[in-house]
């Protein structure tokens, strides 16, 4: 589905991603331009390399932002992409907006736009905030992009095995969105789990005292 109105800015109009201790990071700010709810949802053909977060979200209001922040802890390579796909919504659509509620909308309400991945290398946004910025080369492949939610289907290129700490990050992360561990030493681990620990030994036990 096309439109000549925005619904969202997107600022910048690239994944723009630097390294870091645990790999590489980047980040995206979505401003709802409309003055009703707009949702978005964000694909890529590489889902088992990118920790992605909000995925789905619904900005319920004009000037209503988010950060979209993006991890990998392997390289970034040509053939990276990510879809993002916007709707307007209605108050109770957008409420508790996830996957579910998004999957029964109408497809053809919803309009999708590529956006690119580079490495240390600023890219310039057009003034109607178009995704596409005008010194990159046209992207048509958009069935090659595929559900987070789904097995990749395109080769992967260039990645590398991911240390103990890295996998086990990705694991908290898809168990618990709010817990980002990918930068966490050994040591914050061992601490982290010692608290988990200690509050399931002490939470049966207040519970039982104040229940009895």
């Amino acid at each position: 589905m096309s439109s000549s109105v925005p619904l969202i800015r997107i600022s910048p109009s690239e994944f723009q991603f630097s390294q870091t201790k645990s790999g590489y990071s980047s980040r995206l700010r979505l401003t709802n331009l409309q003055q009703r709810p707009v949702g978005f949802k964000f694909k890529t053909n590489a889902p088992h390399k990118f920790l992605v977060k909000p995925v789905v979200c619904a900005l319920t209001k004009k000037g209503m932002a988010v950060d979209v922040i993006v991890k990998s802890t392997s390289a970034i390579t040509d053939t990276d992409r990510f879809l993002i796909q916007t709707v307007a919504l209605s108050g109770d659509e957008a409420d508790g907006l996830d996957s579910s509620k998004w999957r029964k909308l109408d497809p053809t309400r919803i309009m999708e736009d590529l956006i690119q991945c580079t490495h240390g290398r600023r890219a310039s946004i057009s003034s109607h905030g178009s995704l596409s910025p005008p010194a990159s080369p046209p992207l048509v492949a958009v069935s090659h992009v595929y559900d987070s939610e789904q097995q990749p289907m395109l080769p992967r290129i260039d990645e590398k095995p991911s240390s103990g700490s890295q996998q086990l990050a990705k694991r908290v992360f898809m168990l618990m969105p709010g817990i980002d561990m990918s930068d966490w030493s050994w040591t914050e681990f061992a601490l982290f789990g010692a608290i988990c620990m200690a509050i399931g030994f002490f939470l049966p036990a207040i519970r039982y005292v104040l229940l009895n």
